[in-house]
């Protein structure tokens, strides 16, 4: 019996291994992010890697080496989680503590468009070692957050990551088993031997059942997690961080074909704008504002992700003063509210 591939999909088989020029001739070299799934098994997978993305989220800062790394991971982790989830929003994955990391953020806007920073207790130290997530933060907290565009009309989301584990790739695992009830296995491996590092992603997740699957596929469908999952423990971080999606694929499974589907571009931008800086500015309060702009001709903000800086004279500065003093007039306090989460950061 044929089977029938998707559009912009490739079945992964001994046949199709032999002739993949067409596929090949397709793949962008970086900064992408393919879904793969096993032939009727409810077990999917993706595999996301980033250089050039990661290298401008890094351009304005130097981190230590685990740092830079970990930031790579968190963006290479809301890269896939964003790709699952469909809607019009940002997906972020954000820490606080009081260790060596005081905070984190790593954002997905629109399932294609990354930013992130961290932020160091001393950022001058640069002999940080690799340790436990739980001891970078202290005592610290890691959480995942779905901030969907206002006009979605969605809810805000966010959910607690437990730090019981030493890596992210672990606490990620067990929050998606505990949260979203979804059996996980998640590899990361960084490669920072190239003049541009790269960090590189391996996911599976194991679907619920069919609600029609009889006894027989419900104990082959276990049986081929268990043998994946065994399987993708065996990659090594040379391999995760140097091959291609489909090489690597044929490599750890091709006893196991699996639909390759056509890559998403990822790239680095910042959502930083000239509104929000508006607010920024507005945070500072009247007076404070209206001190800023009597001592200084001309007002600069920048932003700490892009490095875009936004410059005020005395005159748009007064703009949104005026604009702030007639917002907290118009304001009712014992309404206000806010759709977004109380978040982190």
């Amino acid at each position: 019996m044929t089977k029938c591939l998707a559009p912009n999909a490739w079945l992964l088989n001994n046949e199709a291994w032999r002739d993949n020029s067409h596929f090949k001739a397709a793949l962008p070299r970086m900064d992408v992010l393919h879904r793969f799934s096993f032939i009727d098994l409810p077990i999917r997978g993706q595999w996301v890697r980033l250089e050039n993305s990661l290298a401008e989220a890094t351009q304005f800062r130097v981190y230590p080496k685990p740092i830079h790394e970990m930031l790579g991971q968190m963006l290479a982790a809301v890269a896939m989680v964003a790709d699952n989830i469909k809607f019009s929003g940002a997906v972020t994955l954000q820490s606080r503590g009081d260790g060596d990391l005081l905070r984190s953020l790593a954002e997905c806007k629109d399932q294609s468009f990354l930013r992130g920073i961290m932020h160091l207790q001393n950022p001058d130290n640069h002999a940080i070692d690799e340790q436990p997530l739980a001891q970078w933060l202290g005592n610290g907290q890691l959480a995942l957050s779905l901030i969907p565009d206002k006009e979605s009309g969605m809810q805000p989301y966010q959910g607690f990551v437990s730090l019981e584990y030493d890596t992210l790739a672990q606490c990620l695992e067990h929050y998606f088993v505990t949260s979203e009830q979804l059996e996980t296995c998640l590899n990361f491996a960084s490669d920072s031997s190239a003049k541009a590092p790269s960090v590189t992603g391996l996911l599976l997740q194991r679907l619920p059942n069919n609600p029609q699957a009889t006894e027989i596929e419900i104990d082959a469908a276990r049986d081929a997690w268990h043998t994946l999952t065994t399987l993708a423990a065996t990659v090594t971080d040379e391999e995760l961080s140097q091959l291609d999606a489909q090489t690597l694929l044929y490599r750890l499974f091709h006893e196991h074909p699996c639909r390759l589907h056509e890559p998403r571009a990822l790239s680095y931008r910042c959502s930083c704008s000239r509104e929000k800086t508006d607010t920024t500015l507005m945070m500072l309060g009247s007076e404070d504002l209206s001190a800023l702009i009597e001592e200084q001709s001309e007002i600069t903000v920048d932003c700490e992700f892009c490095g875009n800086r936004y410059t005020y004279d005395r005159d748009s500065a007064t703009k949104v003063l005026t604009d702030l003093e007639e917002q907290t007039t118009a304001a009712n306090p014992a309404g206000a509210s806010s759709d977004d989460p109380k978040t982190l950061h």
